[in-house]
């Protein structure tokens, strides 16, 4: 039940990403994939429950303060990349936030 739970999540944060501009999905393996703007990675799907998220320094901050995300290992975390897991008491709506920042702060770089 957990699991289903946490993939249902996985699936409309999915789709509500794919509905930004620019947004495209790209398949790194079985359970894995990436979503890109302008083919620049912003998250990546590692599994039904972790999702790699590349944020500014200041909201990475911020989240790994208010525990939403943890650092990434040394040479992801100097990069802008945390680490996002996700459980059955994760909700949609800070799913989403962090993935928008995500997507935010890469569409900046492009």
């Amino acid at each position: 039940m957990k699991r289903r739970l946490v993939l249902g999540i996985m699936d409309t944060v999915t789709g509500e990403m794919l509905l930004l501009p620019g947004v495209e999905k790209a398949d790194q393996g079985s359970d894995d994939f990436e979503l890109r703007v302008a083919g620049k990675p912003f998250a990546h799907v590692h599994s039904s429950d972790r999702i790699d998220v590349r944020l500014p320094q200041d909201v990475k901050e911020s989240l790994i303060i208010q525990g939403v995300v943890a650092r990434s290992p040394e040479m992801h975390d100097r990069e802008g990349w945390a680490v996002m897991r996700l459980n059955p008491l994760s909700t949609l709506a800070m799913t989403l936030r962090v993935l928008q920042a995500a997507y935010k702060y890469t569409s900046s770089m492009i």
